[in-house]
């Protein structure tokens, strides 16, 4: 059983998002707080590998499938509620660069450690007969930063991601293509051992669309509204199988 520490119960996040995404989700977890009478917890991830050394301590996670899809079958949590947006893939390089898809062809790309971004970009990559080399970082930033500096030719990044990059860095980048998406999205999880936080968690998301104040949240962290999840772990869990992820 998690020791949650004074009571209360930890939230984790992907850390997807800019600087400017940490207020927004700091007032999401507020929302939730105040709205399920739960003494809920913020837990800001400064990488993806943050997230999977909390995991034993959450009671909440908000991850992308690949992520979601860990949680599950290593830490024993459930898929309640995913984003109505499905996950879009950017292959992104510097402006100027050459944009063409087969570009890619032995050239070194960036990708986040153990994203789906980073599976679902090389599984599409592959399946046009496409090669490159996959070079791995603790976090998108660093990986924007191999492409910016010139290490690495291409990055692979999530479309809310890229877009909610700063003006400075966007006018250094070009999409060269993308996006590429499939049938899944970022999934809210709940420990298997806390169902009724699931279902008052799930309770609450759902009537954000048709709150103020929640819309204006939504807004903030990116994400056009939420649905109940279905099967999206077995989606990500057929593009990972075909990736091939680099460690």
């Amino acid at each position: 059983m998690p020791n949650f520490s004074e009571g209360r119960f930890r939230v984790s996040v992907c850390p997807h998002g800019g600087g400017r995404e940490v207020v927004a989700w700091a007032a999401m977890t507020a929302y939730l707080r105040e709205r399920m009478d739960v003494p809920l917890t913020w837990l800001p991830a400064m990488d993806f590998r943050d997230l999977d050394a909390a995991a034993q301590q959450d009671a909440i996670a908000y991850a992308d499938p690949a992520r979601a899809l860990g949680l599950a079958e290593q830490h024993g949590f459930v898929p309640v509620v995913a984003a109505t947006d499905a996950d879009g893939v950017f292959l992104v390089t510097s402006r100027g660069a050459p944009v063409t898809p087969e570009a890619v062809e032995g050239a070194r790309v960036a990708v986040a450690a153990g994203t789906f971004a980073a599976a679902l970009g090389l599984h599409t990559l592959y399946q046009r007969g496409l090669r490159p080399h996959p070079v791995v970082f603790s976090s998108w930033q660093q990986a924007v930063r191999s492409v910016l500096s010139g290490d690495c030719a291409f990055a692979l990044l999530y479309e809310a991601t890229y877009r909610l990059l700063a003006l400075r860095t966007l006018r250094l980048l070009q999409v060269a293509a993308g996006p590429w998406n499939v049938a899944t999205a970022h999934l809210w999880l709940v420990r298997g051992d806390e169902p009724l936080l699931g279902l008052r968690l799930t309770e609450v998301l759902l009537a954000m669309e048709a709150d103020p104040e929640g819309r204006a949240l939504l807004t903030a962290i990116g994400v056009t509204g939420w649905r109940r999840a279905t099967n999206e772990l077995d989606a990500a869990k057929r593009v990972l199988a075909q990736a091939n992820m680099p460690k």
